[in-house]
């Protein structure tokens, strides 16, 4: 084993490990004499969109009853720039109240959360979501988050334009293994082979990865805050590119001062989209 190797952290070792993110996923949900699932299934459980969380409020109450711990799951959809349709709006109200506390909740990060989802209700949530042409693929864990975008429709003539960059570079960004497909969707696996994935390889990124798109004079998405900032030049009604802005680590590590929030700073300018998308993948 190299050095680099020896240095890797759990987490990464899990990932590298995970053959694609599978894990044993399919095997812990599966088992049915506890509602949690193991450490290592949990940290790649983030990369189908979900945390385990568990009602803290009754771990006294079923500590001294010998009970595990009270554990559900919340699931974050993937939704670039925010949209859905009024006919997936009125499904998501529906998966709500089958399978989760009945409570949607909308994040600062233009997506939706549902909580307590119980271990069995993974999967009949996951594949009601499909139906409705929704997913949960790559809202949470070591990858690039949901895509966000200056979301009023009058905001500017182009807006429908520069809107629709946010699904294109969600799909670029997307991991490429099918294992969502396979544990959830019943997608037959066709190989042993892990997917080859040049960009994210077997241990995807050392943290999230966050990317908003701004249209000048508003900043609704407070642009400058994500890892990658796209600010939409519009001239004549006409867009004319995006100014690049790079940041991130917007977090602070308690006794580590190289670890500090820093805004994004522009470091130049795309005129066509196949530059801009090139830059966002490079980056």
């Amino acid at each position: 084993m190299s050095d680099t190797n020896q240095n890797l952290s759990s987490v990464e070792r899990i990932k590298m490990a995970s053959n694609g993110l599978r894990g044993t996923i399919k095997e812990s949900v599966a088992n049915e004499l506890t509602g949690s699932i193991p450490e290592e299934d949990a940290n790649l459980f983030k990369f189908h969109g979900m945390y385990q969380q568990d009602d803290r409020d009754r771990r006294e109450e079923r500590a001294q009853k010998k009970l595990e711990r009270l554990y559900s799951f919340m699931i974050r959809l993937r939704l670039p720039g925010g949209f859905m349709t009024p006919q997936q709006w009125l499904a998501t109200h529906d998966i709500a109240g089958k399978n989760s506390t009945g409570v949607i909740k909308i994040t600062t990060r233009q997506t939706i959360q549902l909580h307590g989802l119980l271990k069995r209700k993974i999967k009949p949530t996951i594949q009601a979501f499909n139906l409705a042409k929704l997913d949960s693929i790559a809202t949470c864990g070591d990858v690039n988050r949901n895509v966000i975008c200056a979301a009023h429709p009058k905001l500017s003539p182009v807006h429908a334009q520069i809107f629709a960059y946010a699904d294109k570079i969600s799909e670029m960004l997307k991991p490429k293994t099918r294992a969502y497909y396979e544990i959830w969707l019943d997608e037959e696996k066709i190989s042993e082979k892990t997917e080859d994935d040049p960009l994210y390889q077997d241990r995807y990124l050392p943290r999230k990865f966050k990317i908003g798109i701004g249209i000048p004079p508003n900043n609704d998405v407070d642009v400058l805050i994500n890892d990658l900032a796209l600010i939409a030049i519009v001239e004549n009604n006409e867009l004319k590119g995006f100014n690049i802005g790079v940041g991130g680590g917007l977090s602070s590590t308690h006794g580590n001062p190289e670890h500090y929030p820093r805004l994004a700073t522009v470091i130049g300018f795309t005129d066509t989209e196949e530059k801009t998308m090139k830059v966002i993948y490079e980056i």
